[in-house]
């Protein structure tokens, strides 16, 4: 009888044992579900102006991160359409400004970035941004988020043109500009022998200039600047007329014609000067 009350009692150990585990087991069950449901129900989400429902707090999902900027514009919070529209207006308003190219003879060709046929380069800039999201679960967006609103994030924003188009412009509007070099001459004026000296070329550098214009016009209208100055090939002429090397005193005429014009260039620059 002993050992039958005995095991009765290590029995019932046993199944009060399998009864806890089975409440706890219960428990821990509940608490999932409940937390499932939670982050499936509509639940109310705070916000400045009041509380509005998870089914509105969802279109969060849909707009871009706060303190995000492209290219200086700031698009934070806004949808994906509303930021390209913004970033749009922006890009058109500088396309549209008015400039100009300073070219050979100190010319200077009026044109806008829009003419040269600017576009923009990165325009998935703000998809990118939205892809951001994705692949993410709930704690590694959160965290996303916060960088981002205390960091910033600024992406830039990349304006190109189209070479072909843009080499054709200038040679039709900036190259008729250019100066041919001239040669020295030996002339005789009022029966004396001078040398009157050649001009240095001035000719358009085209390939430089479609690269000036395609990786910093942007940039230097975008910050204000209304006047760009193209690079120009220069080739200066020998002081010496070309088969008169050895024609007696050329080189005391070529010195006299050199200082007669950097009189005349200096005259020209500042005309006050030497006035009493």
């Amino acid at each position: 009888m002993a050992e039958m009350k005995e095991m009765t009692t290590e029995e019932s150990r046993e199944r009060l044992s399998n009864i806890i585990v089975g409440i706890v087991l219960a428990v821990l069950c509940v608490a999932l579900i409940a937390g499932y449901v939670i982050r499936t129900q509509v639940k109310e989400v705070k916000t400045g102006a009041g509380t509005v429902s998870a089914a509105s707090a969802g279109f969060a999902e849909k707009t871009l991160f706060d303190n995000v900027r492209i290219g200086g514009v700031d698009v934070s919070g806004l949808t994906p359409e509303e930021a390209e529209s913004r970033v749009r207006a922006y890009l058109d308003e500088v396309l549209d400004t008015e400039f100009s190219l300073r070219v050979a003879q100190d010319h200077e060709v009026k044109t806008t970035l829009r003419e040269l046929s600017a576009y923009w380069v990165n325009d998935t800039a703000i998809a990118d941004v939205m892809a951001m999201r994705d692949g993410k679960d709930a704690v590694a967006r959160y965290t996303l988020t916060k960088d981002i609103e205390k960091e910033g994030l600024d992406l830039p924003l990349e304006v190109s043109m189209d070479k072909e188009v843009l080499m054709t412009w200038l040679q039709e509007n900036c190259s008729i500009y250019d100066v041919e070099m001239t040669g020295s001459e030996l002339v005789t004026e009022g029966g004396v022998k001078k040398v009157r000296l050649g001009t240095p070329s001035q000719m358009l550098n085209l390939a430089e200039s479609a690269v000036i214009l395609q990786e910093q016009g942007f940039a230097s209208i975008s910050s204000g600047e209304t006047m760009l100055r193209l690079p120009l090939e220069e080739y200066y002429p020998p002081g010496t007329p070309e088969g008169y090397e050895d024609y007696p005193g050329i080189e005391e005429l070529v010195l006299q014609a050199e200082n007669e014009r950097a009189e005349a260039e200096a005259a020209a620059a500042d005309p006050d000067a030497g006035t009493p």
